[in-house]
């Protein structure tokens, strides 16, 4: 049974969570203040502590924090900061005195995951350490043997302890470790081998542990010289989930007059540990405090949630219904539209919204890769795959739970489709230079400009990897076709830029020359001119003359301008389901919009004024009064060329 201690200075709030703790199985100590309480974990070792973030009586919730970690014993006992719903800014305080999890009280299911998951994780710390108490304290005793001198004993392989001689052999602290003989049996197996391999394996034959590995073969196959990287899945077992193991078998030579004892030692690796351990290897690097990755995940999700997807038209509130939507589940997500439509921030979106907002967002630029470096950057390789793999690399897809976004992924070879459609259908990637799968769990986010149905007619893209892609797609209109978000999205731009300025603002002109543009760079462009217009204003208001020569001497065009022709999808009539719960076509979806101009439409003045007026109606929903404010011309004049052209 585990053992809480709760801090909390509310009696009816200290009764109801410590029932709440009981009824989970836990034995609770209650402290009614922080000194109680710091005086309880000095008395004895508990294994989790929750702390009442608005603690009143003597020190608050903070410093209780900062003084539970000055206490030796609790090195690795998890930490949780409670407070009530309406002080959650300062949550983040507690994340600075050192606790682990600052959650809102009133939340009782998720602290009762929160805790169960925390005291796993200290569960196999724990054994962690015991494990490394052993290996120090046998590696203590070794030492000490070799430094005493020969009692006339035989100090052959063969009569050694076994822990002893692989122990000299590791590289490093393996996982695992088993001693198999010719036969392939196993003779002797450490606790971390059992617990790869989910029980007890003395006495049993490699091949049936894990058939159709190799690693039987692989083991018996091996003689003076040591052997590394054999990879192999093991199966979920007795409720544990399966693993991916490096194997690496070292031969035991007996000494000359000796009879050859016929073992070899083979040493387990679990891949996926190395990979976590690699990943806060490679955070320590950069000398980020654990403590504080829960603060920058929780600024993410702000930052990036749908909120942030800025925009009040009809297309913009799809898109966060879609996104909202599509992050419940782990299915590939295509985004189509312009390049600087938005896509990246929308893929963003979707991992930040999720459940695996706390793994890592991967983006890949496929048009920006040759095909081995990108097969490379994918699936990653095995040693000596080619001259510059000098040492075995893992690939995005095999980086965890979190998601893989591959922009333009239509830039992908035919050799790429095809592994992408095997991890994305199967859960499964090799790397470069092996045939062996390994699992993976990234999320695949692809974005594309080009009509990838027309690519697949041209036998240039795999159409059952488009078919897989099309389970959830997002269609992101360009900026032109957008004109309700121009302006929230200038007003956004300008608090981003005008940081220490709040007082800056935009000139009626400079606003009204924004709104009349067509953006053919989309909301990069908008960026990218709000941010130099903000640099280039002296004062607090920008003009005019502070925009970009792009805008400033531009000025408003009639004409429409087209949108490419490798946007438009068509040729297919599949339906797939939309964000509200219908169908909708694939041509339909990706078709030509009303008032967009096609190659075939005739050179007209007049053709291209009823296109453009087609064209600011549908931006408006129909809104005659707005799309005249649009258009800047007079109501009047918007009815009479109305009437002219025969549009209703």
């Amino acid at each position: 049974m585990t053992h809480v201690l709760l801090i909390d200075d509310e009696s009816a709030t200290r009764l109801v969570m410590a029932n709440r703790l009981k009824e989970a199985g836990h034995e609770v100590t209650i402290a009614e203040n922080g000194a109680q309480g710091v005086a309880s974990s000095r008395e004895r070792r508990f294994d989790a502590i929750l702390v009442d973030a608005g603690l009143s009586a003597g020190i608050n919730g903070q410093e209780v924090c900062r003084r539970l970690r000055q206490i030796p014993t609790n090195t690795g006992v998890p930490l949780l900061l409670l407070s009530k719903a309406s002080s959650r800014e300062d949550l983040p305080r507690g994340y600075e005195a050192g606790a682990d999890m600052c959650l809102v009280k009133s939340d009782l299911p998720v602290l009762d995951h929160v805790l169960r998951v925390f005291l796993r994780l200290k569960s196999e710390q724990d054994e962690l350490r015991s494990q490394a108490r052993s290996l120090a304290e046998a590696f203590k005793r070794a030492q000490e043997e070799r430094a005493r001198p020969s009692d006339g004993e035989p100090n052959g392989a063969g009569s050694s302890e076994p822990a002893t001689v692989w122990r000299e052999l590791a590289p490093g602290k393996p996982d695992g470790v088993v001693i198999v003989d010719d036969e392939g049996i196993v003779r002797y197996a450490d606790r971390g081998a059992q617990d790869l391999f989910g029980g007890p394996i003395d006495g049993k034959n490699l091949g049936r542990l894990s058939p159709a590995s190799g690693l039987e073969a692989f083991v018996r196959d091996t003689n003076l010289q040591k052997k590394e990287g054999q990879r192999f899945d093991l199966p979920p077992r007795n409720g544990r989930q399966g693993r991916s193991v490096i194997a690496s078998v070292v031969t035991m030579v007996a000494k000359p007059g000796d009879v050859d004892p016929g073992l070899r030692v083979v040493l387990f690796l679990d891949a996926g540990r190395r990979k976590v351990a690699t990943e806060m290897i490679r955070l320590q690097e950069y000398t980020l405090p654990r403590r504080e990755v829960g603060v920058l995940i929780e600024a993410a999700r702000v930052a990036y949630g749908t909120a942030n997807l800025i925009g009040s038209g009809a297309a913009m509130t799809r898109i966060r219904a879609a996104v909202t939507e599509f992050a419940k589940s782990s299915m590939p997500v295509l985004l189509i539209g312009e390049t600087g439509s938005g896509r990246a921030h929308i893929a963003r979106a979707l991992h930040f919204s999720s459940d695996s907002a706390g793994n890592p967002f991967l983006p890949v630029a496929c048009a920006g890769l040759s095909a081995e470096h990108l097969e490379l950057e994918l699936f990653g390789a095995v040693k000596g795959a080619n001259p510059e793999v000098t040492f075995d690399r893992p690939g995005a897809l095999h980086m965890g739970r979190g998601t893989l976004y591959l922009s333009d992924v239509d830039q992908l070879s035919p050799r790429l489709q095809s592994k992408l459609l095997r991890a994305i259908r199967e859960g499964v990637a090799c790397r470069t230079g092996s045939d062996r799968a390994e699992t993976t769990e990234m999320r695949v986010v692809a974005s594309t400009q080009v009509d990838l149905q027309r690519a697949v007619e041209a036998g240039t893209f795999d159409g059952e990897l488009l078919r897989e892609l099309l389970q959830a797609f997002i269609v992101v209109p360009p900026l032109r076709e957008r004109a309700d978000d121009i302006e929230p999205l200038t007003m956004h731009f300008l608090r981003m830029f005008g940081s220490g300025r709040p007082e800056l603002e935009l000139a009626p002109q400079a606003l009204a020359r924004i709104q009349g543009h067509v953006w053919p760079g989309n909301v990069l462009e908008l960026k990218s001119a709000i941010d130099r217009a903000c640099k280039r204003a002296p004062g607090a208001v920008i003009q005019l003359e502070h925009l970009p020569p792009s805008l400033r001497d531009g000025g408003y065009e009639m004409t429409p301008v087209a949108s490419p022709k490798k946007l438009v999808f068509g040729g297919s009539g599949s339906a797939f389901p939309s964000t509200n719960g219908s169908t909708i076509s694939v041509a339909s979806a990706f078709a030509h919009r009303p008032g967009e101009v096609g190659p075939d439409d005739p050179i007209s003045l007049d053709h291209y004024e009823k296109k453009c007026l087609e064209r600011a109606l549908e931006a408006t929903g129909g809104d005659k009064l707005k799309a005249a404010k649009l258009l800047k011309v007079g109501k009047s004049t918007l009815y009479r060329k109305l009437k002219r052209y025969e549009i209703s």
